[in-house]
């Protein structure tokens, strides 16, 4: 009688190794994310130029993810994909709401005949089609005079980053499928699905780039290649072990290079086309170069607790400083800020950013009722559409009645 075999188990293969080079929170990274954010408030304010600091974010943004769920596949856990959506814009989303509210009510001092576009833009924004919805109007990113642009027109890359958020765990889950049927680390699997979306999405970028440069920034598939290089530093960090007095340059070499950018070259209408590259393998050089544990390293700035501390309240600093620097743009009738008005709007956005993050976003964050079941995450997600909605439909209606009654006295007076 032939042998019989025992069944060939089919959990995955848990390999600690692995597992062990991908743990721990970077701070310094951390601190580049204070770094990013201040580049573009300050770009924003002051020279109205491109500073690549949304573009740092988004390979942040993909690099922790990547990190997060190798952990999670090379450890044998469950993916657990619609739990990590539903997590995701339970986190993001009420904050976003909070902001996209008050910036419904400074509406009243915008023109009138950009009023109605703004309230369905604040649509678009909760609901992460923003990107699109600018695209399709043709909206020129680089004009000079901010006071004529929307104070929803920062949740373009938001609402990218939202649809990565969607793409992303799905090629995950397809690396997790893999590893379970053919016990090969996740590693080298996601190394080639994200080789080949950086490959496809940056030719892509740099043809679109020079023939429709005003919708190629907009274009989620235009900027994948800068989510699919983070994703590739994160899985080749572990790996990455240059000599010291290296990471020291590194990271000095990266900062200068990052911050210089968009002085030294006039990227407008260049992006988000091959130039991206500059300041994001600046960043890359000081993710490489981590923590030196030197007194010379400026990863010893970033590893800083203030400026740790702006890094966590990054996404607030983000949301806030443009609607506020739009609106006082308006009430002044100036196209830009002066010294004086643009050192106290940054100011501002940042006393304003840890504020909400203080008493907002992390309260939040630490709120486990709805974590307890994908149902009541679900359904905070739910009424923050639903509150965002129903603000903009009743604006609608109180426009549409009021418009009705002029019209209808104007009849009277003019029989």
């Amino acid at each position: 009688m032939p042998e019989t075999l025992p069944p060939r188990s089919s959990a995955p293969h848990v390999r600690p190794d692995v597992v062990s080079r991908y743990s721990g929170f970077r701070t310094e990274v951390q601190g580049l994310r204070a770094v990013a954010v201040l580049l573009v408030v300050i770009y924003h304010v002051f020279l109205g130029r491109v500073s690549g600091g949304v573009d740092i974010f988004l390979l942040i943004s993909a690099f922790f993810m990547t990190l997060s769920f190798v952990r999670k596949i090379e450890s044998g856990r469950p993916l657990a994909i619609g739990r990590y959506w539903l997590h995701t814009f339970k986190r993001l989303l009420p904050l976003a709401t909070v902001v996209i509210l008050v910036t419904i009510g400074l509406l009243t001092v915008f023109p009138e005949s950009s009023v109605a576009q703004f309230r369905w833009e604040s649509l678009a924004s909760v609901f992460y089609v923003e990107n699109w919805a600018l695209a399709a109007s043709s909206v020129d990113y680089y004009a000079a005079d901010h006071s004529t642009a929307s104070p929803f027109q920062h949740f373009w890359s938001l609402s990218v980053q939202g649809q990565v958020f969607l793409l992303w765990p799905l090629i995950f889950g397809f690396a997790w499928l893999l590893r379970r049927r053919t016990r090969i680390s996740s590693v080298p699997i996601l190394a080639v699905c994200f080789g080949l979306i950086f490959a496809a999405s940056m030719i892509f970028s740099v043809i679109t780039t020079e023939t429709q440069q005003a919708y190629a920034y907009f274009d989620t598939r235009a900027r994948l290649w800068e989510f699919a290089l983070g994703s590739l530093i994160a899985l080749a960090i572990p790996y990455l072990n240059p000599p010291r007095v290296l990471r020291i340059i590194l990271g000095w070499v990266g900062i200068v290079s990052m911050v210089s950018v968009g002085i030294l070259v006039d990227v407008q209408g260049a992006f988000p086309g091959w130039i991206a590259l500059w300041p994001l393998l600046s960043a890359a050089a000081i993710i490489v170069a981590g923590n030196t544990e030197s007194r010379v390293g400026f990863d010893r700035f970033l590893s800083w607790r203030p400026v740790v501390k702006l890094g966590d309240a990054a996404y607030a600093l983000y949301l806030v400083h443009w609607p506020l620097l739009v609106t006082y743009l308006v009430i002044m009738d100036r196209p830009w800020a002066g010294p004086r008005s643009g050192v106290a709007l940054v100011l501002v956005s940042i006393v304003l950013a840890l504020m909400l993050t203080a008493l907002i976003e992390n309260p939040l964050k630490a709120w486990t009722w709805p974590e307890q079941t994908k149902r009541r995450l679900a359904l905070v997600i739910i009424a923050c559409l639903a509150v965002v909605s129903t603000a903009v439909l009743s604006w609608t209606a109180v426009d549409a009645h009021r418009s009705a009654q002029l019209e209808a006295e104007a009849a009277r007076n003019n029989p």
